[in-house]
């Protein structure tokens, strides 16, 4: 009898479980179980160049370096290594680089030959946040650094050491300074620097580097070869390297009358930049601030109103618009509506041209040729005297 209730109970009980899982007439359905949300792989873009970075952002500060570009004082060493070099004339027709080296430590040999800073290449730096390094400066750099109170981020090797003088048999002496991760440590140390530098986001807009391989195809023609004139002995060259994907440099020698390759005699290798960005303004002689006088065929370049411009990348073209405003504000790259340029990942060559150098600038395409008019030898070495 006991087992007769036992099982009637058991019986029950399960009718009871299975009752209460048949919805009543009109109830609503058991809300199903929601997928796990997936975990969002990080994005963890190198600040400079876009790529894959193995941390978040950066913790270091960027180190901007001027380097001599006469021809008298080149090849160069260390530039292969920069995430970002700027050119520009700084005096008379010659032009300059500056260097943006995302982590000084991890410098492999020598960068240089150092040489003097100009307020163009500062107020570059100056919203980077970079510590700004050069031998001398202009009196107008020196204006800038004291009115933004930028002298912490300063490194100055007419007052503070961070390189040394190497022996180049057949140069002059102003174009042997060089410096590298140890001697810019060792001034860091004795000037305690802050180094520490959490970046919040990329310096340009890149591709994201986890779509189509951090590329984009440009929507302009074609083009294999750029020609920038500066003045009538600095020219900048770009040849497209498909298999490298990137645009090779070469320079005009003034002093040999020939184009060579741009080579870092560290590794030999020629500069390749994935990006390559053409920017034009209104350049001319810098009247000393408080005088009529000029500070001595110093460039300025007017950085005020922004201007026009050319991005090649890829093996192709588009026209953009650039702006920089003050001193302390980032410059920044737009399509012609005024949209936000998106970059390839990679390396970016950031040359400012004056305008009066615009009919003169040219870039052809796989089926085109660029033929540059005669240079007049007459003033080949026109422009090579530097100031300090």
């Amino acid at each position: 009898m006991k087992k007769l209730l036992a099982m009637l109970l058991a019986m029950l009980t399960l009718a009871a479980v299975l009752t209460g899982c048949v919805p009543a007439p009109g109830g609503s359905q058991p809300e199903a179980t929601p997928e796990p949300t997936p975990t969002p792989v990080p994005f963890t873009p190198n600040v400079w160049t876009g790529e894959k970075n193995d941390q978040a952002y950066s913790d270091i500060r960027a180190t901007a370096i001027m380097v001599n570009n006469i021809s008298k004082a080149r090849p160069q060493r260390g530039i292969s290594q920069a995430s970002i070099l700027f050119e520009s004339k700084v005096e008379g027709g010659i032009t300059r680089f500056m260097a943006i080296f995302e982590d000084y430590t991890e410098l492999e040999g020598d960068v240089g030959p150092v040489r003097s800073g100009r307020d163009q290449f500062l107020q570059w730096a100056m919203p980077m946040q970079a510590l700004y390094c050069h031998i001398g400066r202009s009196g107008i750099t020196q204006t800038y650094i004291d009115s933004f109170n930028y002298n912490d981020l300063d490194l100055d090797g007419q007052n503070r050491v961070f390189t040394y003088r190497r022996n180049r048999p057949g140069y002059d002496v102003e174009h042997t300074s060089y410096t590298n991760t140890e001697k810019l440590q060792a001034a860091i140390d004795k000037y305690e620097y802050d180094m520490d530098k959490t970046y919040g986001s990329t310096v340009f807009n890149f591709v994201r580097y986890d779509e189509n391989n951090g590329w984009r195809e440009l929507g302009g023609k074609l083009i294999d070869d750029i020609s920038i004139v500066h003045s009538e002995t600095y020219r900048t060259y770009f040849n497209y390297d498909a298999a490298a994907q990137k645009y090779m440099m070469s320079m005009y020698n003034g002093s040999k009358r020939t184009r060579e390759q741009t080579i870092d005699e560290n590794n030999g290798q020629q500069l390749g930049f994935e990006n390559v960005i053409v920017a034009f303004a209104d350049i001319s002689k810098y009247p000393y601030p408080g005088g009529g006088a000029y500070d001595p065929n110093y460039q300025k370049v007017d950085l005020s109103y922004g201007g026009l411009g050319y991005y090649f990348s890829n093996g192709r073209m588009e026209q953009i618009r650039w702006f920089k405003g003050g001193a302390s504000e980032p410059l920044r790259f737009t399509d012609m509506d005024e949209n936000p340029l998106v970059l390839n990942c990679g390396k970016s060559y950031i040359g400012f041209v004056d305008l009066d150098e615009y009919e003169r600038f040219e870039y052809a395409g796989p089926e085109e040729e660029i033929v540059e008019g005669e240079i007049d030898n007459t003033q080949a070495d026109a422009g090579e005297v530097e100031f300090e």
